[in-house]
Formats: structure tokens, C-alpha cells, sequence
């Protein structure tokens, strides 16, 4: 998560993507296993709640509220969403030459990614998967 957040800071989009995936395959990784311990279990509910929470509601969202101030001409973040949300070809015409707006749009579709990852069942993150595994193993007074 350290990599991943000194990466955003960097606004190093390969390495963010990398990171992300980096996570995803440790928390599949748990989830993949038949017999997880309470401990494998933990770690895997943070990667959950940071990568599918506070990553990109938080920490992106915030980084892109920062930086989108530097593009020119000058843009908001509601305006710049959706014009890479509706892939509106005149908005991005305008822009396909500048720098920053194409570094934030890549960062942007890197955590919309990992926002919108669903397992083939339709299940979000694999929270049902999560919950199932995570409850069975749950101590009895747990809060």
C-alpha cells in the first residue's frame, strides 16, 4: 500500500497500475485458498476496504482535486470526469495535447478499473466470496 501511495504522489501510472494489480492478486490470493487463517483474513479485509474504498474515494479523488488545477485551459474535476466518462470527442480534442490532462485521464481509467471490478458472478471485489470466508472464521466475540 506504501508503494501504491508514494506512486500516486508521483503520479507514476505504471507503477500505480502495477501496485493496484499487485494488491489484488494478494487479496485473491487469500481468497482463493481453502483454509485462510484469521490473520490472512484481516489483511485481506484492509486490502478490500483500501482498495475498493478508500483508494479511489479518498486518496485518488483527492489527488485529482489537486492536480486538476494545473491543466490549461482551465477545467473543474466534474467537468473533467465527464468528459472522459462520455469520451466527449470535442472536450478531448481540446486537451489531447496537453500533458496533465492526459497524465489524470490514464490515472483516472487506472482507478475507475479497480472502482468497477467485478468477479464473474456479478459480486463487487468478491465481497460475497470475502464475507462467506471472513464470518466462518470470525471468533464468536468478535464485535
Amino acid at each position: 500500500m506504501l508503494s501504491l501511495l508514494k506512486n500516486t504522489y508521483l503520479l507514476n501510472n505504471k507503477q500505480t497500475e502495477l501496485d493496484i494489480e499487485r494488491l489484488w492478486r494478494k487479496y485473491q490470493g487469500v481468497l482463493d485458498k481453502n483454509n485462510p487463517t484469521w490473520e490472512e483474513m484481516n489483511e485481506a479485509r484492509a486490502i478490500l476496504y483500501f482498495i475498493g474504498y478508500l483508494y479511489p474515494e479518498k486518496i485518488a479523488l483527492e489527488s485529482l482535486e489537486r492536480r486538476i488545477k494545473l491543466i490549461k485551459p482551465k477545467i473543474i474535476l466534474d467537468d473533467f470526469l465527464l468528459i472522459i466518462d462520455s469520451q466527449d470527442k470535442k472536450a478531448l480534442s481540446k486537451y489531447k495535447n496537453n500533458k496533465k490532462f492526459n497524465q489524470l485521464k490514464e490515472f483516472y481509467l487506472i482507478v475507475k478499473t479497480i472502482k468497477n471490478k467485478v468477479n464473474k458472478d456479478g459480486t463487487y471485489l468478491d465481497e460475497a466470496i470475502f464475507n462467506k470466508k471472513y464470518n466462518k472464521l470470525k471468533p464468536k466475540d468478535y464485535f
